[in-house]
C-alpha cells in the first residue's frame, strides 16, 4: 500500500526530498522502485515495489497504473534503489524500466517529471538523474533531515531494511506458542460464550494498561485477549479503538499479541495492526503485519479486505473514516455490557 504524511512538511532540496525516502517508506529500501506522487507540490503519497525482472517491466507498469490514477496523480518521481551498474553514470541501472514506466504513465496522463538513481539512501550516496546526465548531486544524512525529526516526534522508528522490520512481528518461541494455544483450548471448553461486550471491556482495559505496563503480558491475559478478539463483534468494533488518542498504544498490543498469540487467533490482533497502521499511512508496516496475518490463517476474510484495499491503494483517510464508524459501534456494545451488568445485578 502507499505511504502517505499526517502533514505537510517542506525540504529545502531534491536532495533533502530523496533522503527523507526511509522515513517515509519506515525502512531503508534496497532493490526497490519508489514513486512519489506529486499534487499542488506536494508529495501526497509514496509507493514501493520491488525492482522486475526486465520482461515484467510493462506488467510492472500496469500494475502501478490503477492506484496512482486513483490517488488522482498527474505528475510522480521515479526513484531506482540498487547497486550501479557497469558503465556509470553513462548507462544508469534500470533505464529501460523508467523509460518503460515514461510511456506507459504518459499515455494515461501521469507526467513522469524526474527519474533518480541511488545505490542507497545512505548519507553521501552519490544520486544521478535518467532524463538529464548532468542532474546529480550527493544524499544529505537522512538521520538529520527534517523528515527524520518529524518522524521521531511522532513515535515513527526508522529500520535498517524491511526485514529488519518484518523483526519486530517475530513470533515468540514455538513451546511459548504452544502453551498458549492448550491454554486456550482450556478456556474455550469450560467456560460460557463470551458476551460480547464485556469481551470488548477486557481489550479496552488492556489498552489502557499499556503506557504503564511493565513487563510482557502473563499467558492468561493473551489467551483472553485472544479468545476476545475471536469474537467477530469484537474484533469489529476494536477498529472504532484507532479513533481514539491512545491509538498508537492500542497498536503496541496489536503487535505484542501478533507476536505471542498462537495461530490462527494471532490473525485477528494482526489485522488490526494493519488497520491501525493503514489509517495513519505507515505501509510498510500494513505489508508486515498482513503478511502475519496470512501466515497464521490463510483465507482469512478481514485479511482479504485489507490486503484488496492496500494493492488498490484505497486512501487511509477513507480507513479514518471507517474508524469513525466502528468507534460508535464499540460504544454501543460497551453500553450493552453495563446493561447486561446491571440487570444481573438485580
Amino acid at each position: 500500500m502507499p505511504t502517505t504524511l499526517p502533514k505537510p512538511i517542506r525540504v529545502r532540496d531534491v536532495g533533502d526530498l530523496y533522503a527523507a525516502i526511509p522515513h517515509l517508506m519506515g525502512f531503508h529500501p534496497t532493490e526497490s522502485l519508489v514513486v512519489l506522487v506529486l499534487k499542488d507540490h506536494l508529495v501526497r503519497v509514496t509507493m514501493r515495489v520491488d525492482l522486475p525482472r526486465s520482461r515484467h517491466r510493462g506488467f510492472l507498469a500496469a500494475q502501478l497504473e490503477t492506484p496512482l490514477l486513483e490517488q488522482g496523480a498527474t505528475e510522480v518521481i521515479l526513484v531506482v534503489v540498487c547497486a550501479p551498474s557497469e558503465h556509470m553514470p553513462e548507462e544508469l541501472p534500470h533505464e529501460p524500466l523508467v523509460t518503460t514506466l515514461k510511456h506507459k504513465l504518459g499515455g494515461v496522463g501521469i507526467d513522469v517529471v524526474e527519474a533518480v538513481w541511488l545505490p542507497s539512501c545512505q548519507k553521501d550516496a552519490r544520486w544521478h538523474c535518467y532524463l538529464d546526465l548532468d542532474c546529480h548531486g550527493t544524499l544529505p544524512d537522512p538521520q538529520l533531515s527534517t523528515m527524520a525529526a518529524v518522524s521521531a516526534h511522532e513515535g515513527n522508528v526508522t529500520f535498517e531494511s524491511r526485514a529488519a522490520m518484518a523483526a519486530i512481528a517475530a513470533l515468540d518461541p514455538p513451546d511459548a506458542l504452544e502453551r498458549r494455544s492448550a491454554l486456550l483450548d482450556e478456556l474455550m471448553t469450560s467456560s460460557d460464550e463470551p458476551h460480547p461486550g464485556v469481551e470488548l471491556h477486557r481489550v479496552r482495559d488492556a489498552i489502557n494498561a499499556v503506557q504503564d505496563r511493565v513487563g510482557p503480558l502473563p499467558d492468561t491475559e493473551v489467551v483472553a485477549l485472544a479468545r476476545a478478539l475471536a469474537v467477530p463483534e469484537v474484533r469489529d468494533a476494536t477498529l472504532g479503538f484507532a479513533a481514539l488518542p491512545k491509538a498508537r498504544l492500542a497498536e503496541r498490543l496489536w503487535l505484542e499479541l501478533t507476536r505471542t498469540c498462537p495461530a490462527p487467533e494471532r490473525a485477528e490482533p494482526a489485522c488490526l495492526l494493519a488497520f491501525y497502521a493503514y489509517q495513519r499511512g505507515d505501509g510498510g508496516l500494513v505489508s508486515i503485519a498482513l503478511d502475519a496475518a496470512e501466515a497464521a490463517c490463510p483465507g482469512h476474510a478481514l485479511t482479504k479486505l485489507l490486503r484488496a484495499a492496500a494493492s488498490a491503494a484505497f486512501p487511509p483517510e477513507e480507513m479514518r473514516a471507517l474508524a469513525r464508524k466502528y468507534l460508535a459501534s464499540a460504544r454501543q456494545l460497551l453500553r450493552s455490557a453495563q446493561s447486561s451488568s446491571g440487570r444481573s445485578q438485580s
